[in-house]
């Protein structure tokens, strides 16, 4: 019996559909899901989700949000998801150095210490979505 898989995001399903595997970005790094996992319910952080219906291989840029696993249904719920086909190469690249860039000029200003947070999860949302690009 396949997973019950649902992406929720505050614009509304992203997928919704069945699904041999799924693996997601959990905040202590990737993990897999198949039927009849254990319950639980984990944050997720910025990254790739891959999603292996049998039929195919979906890969998507997940921003933070939340994975709830019930044994044969899973429920992502993030601010933002995008698939491969859907992400912009040149915009997501050009956001990645903007993004650096920034990094990079805050680490001496000893006022920027509350924007490096903001800038970092830009970045990581930013090569998040370059890498399931390249999946396409």
């Amino acid at each position: 019996m396949p997973l019950a898989l649902t992406v929720v995001t505050p614009e509304g399903q992203a997928f919704d559909g069945a699904a041999e595997s799924v693996v997601l970005p959990g905040a202590e790094g990737d993990f897999g899901v198949l039927p009849g996992h254990e319950v639980f319910l984990t944050a997720l952080q910025n990254g790739a989700m891959t999603i292996d219906t049998g039929s195919e291989r979906l890969f998507a840029a997940l921003s933070r949000g939340f994975a709830e696993v019930h044994e044969d249904a899973v429920t992502v719920m993030v601010g933002n998801c995008e698939f491969a086909h859907e992400i912009d190469q040149d915009r997501a690249r050009l956001a990645a150095e903007r993004a650096r860039a920034q990094l990079e000029s805050l680490r001496d200003s000893p006022e920027g210490e509350a924007m490096i947070e903001e800038y970092q999860d830009q970045y990581t949302r930013a090569v998040a979505r370059l890498t399931v690009s390249e999946k396409r």
